[in-house]
């Protein structure tokens, strides 16, 4: 919780008066698809499903000011931290961890850091100055797939 919320919270609360006195600003927070699907992990979904309410929170309260705030849902990313730790935690190769995973993704690949990186430079950008408050997975479909 102290990591995944309140983080986010206390940059939140100290970036805020800056972007409300320049009237603008973009807050790009990070989530997980495990806040919006039955997870096992309780407190690591109950954290990221809390910034979900916080984004939301942050968009209404500040869109009079020019200040955008929205937050982006990984899914299953090809991370060596996402597939390191699941080998060694069940002692297999990191390619059956690999292949185990990618079989659950409609798209039948994991997302990559550039995938979150992109969604991120355009919730960022210019073109993105109308969209605020929104959850955007990332996830090649997983949550559609898990309803």
């Amino acid at each position: 919780m102290a990591m995944n919320l309140k983080g986010m919270f206390m940059t939140c609360k100290h970036v805020l008066p800056h972007m409300i006195a320049q009237k603008s600003g973009a807050i790009i927070n990070i989530s997980s698809t495990s806040s919006l699907a039955a997870r096992p992990t309780l407190t690591y979904k109950t954290s990221k499903g809390a910034v979900n309410t916080l984004t939301q929170h942050i968009a209404m309260e500040n869109a009079p000011f020019g200040v955008r705030a929205n937050a982006i849902l990984p899914g299953l990313i090809d991370t060596p931290m996402a597939i390191e730790r699941r080998a060694k935690e069940r002692g297999v190769s990191r390619e059956v961890v690999r292949a185990e995973r990618e079989a659950l993704v409609p798209m039948l690949r994991m997302g990559t850091a550039w995938d979150v990186a992109n969604t991120a430079v355009f919730l960022a950008s210019d073109e993105a100055q109308y969209i605020t408050g929104v959850l955007i997975p990332v996830d090649g479909g997983l949550l559609v797939k898990r309803g």
